[in-house]
């Protein structure tokens, strides 16, 4: 079983694949163009290019949530839900503010819910998708370095 601490830094290191991933998936759309394209005329690849961008920004905030949560409980951090971890996450400095990730979750939320009978507005939700995408990689570099300034962690120890 592993430590606590163990965890947290094989968190940070799934967390530099999934980043790869975002990375990736992002360079699609703008290589395909999806930013300015009218989203009822495209193509197949169009389409599966949005599906894995869609799923690896999920997939990134999930995980960056579990690293938040997991940063929290090793510090201590008495917490009811997980607006409580955001709100640390927050006065830490490792999220710019929980207003912020809670925005990029409904976003999240928005594309895969809300936009199939609306082109205009799934071409509104992908701009702040894309948008988003700097402030999450922000945050997974700040709580790497939280985690290797706090705990002497590097990622590269699990």
């Amino acid at each position: 079983m592993k430590t606590h601490l163990q965890l947290i830094a094989s968190r940070l290191a799934q967390l530099d694949k999934l980043r790869a991933y975002l990375i990736h998936a992002t360079g699609k759309i703008e290589e395909c163009g999806i930013l300015k394209k009218n989203p009822a005329q495209y193509s197949l690849d169009d389409s599966n290019h949005l599906a894995a961008f869609r799923m690896r920004v999920s997939e990134f905030q999930e995980h960056l949530g579990k690293l938040l949560a997991s940063i929290a409980r090793e510090e201590e951090v008495a917490y009811s839900g997980f607006s409580d971890v955001l709100a640390f996450a927050e006065k830490a400095g490792i999220i710019g503010s929980e207003s912020a990730w809670k925005e990029i979750r409904e976003v999240r939320n928005q594309i895969n819910h809300e936009y199939e009978d609306d082109p205009e507005a799934l071409a509104e939700i992908i701009k702040k998708m894309v948008g988003s995408i700097p402030a999450l990689l922000q945050w997974q570099a700040d709580a790497g370095s939280y985690c290797q300034s706090k705990f002497k962690l590097d990622k590269h120890a699990s």
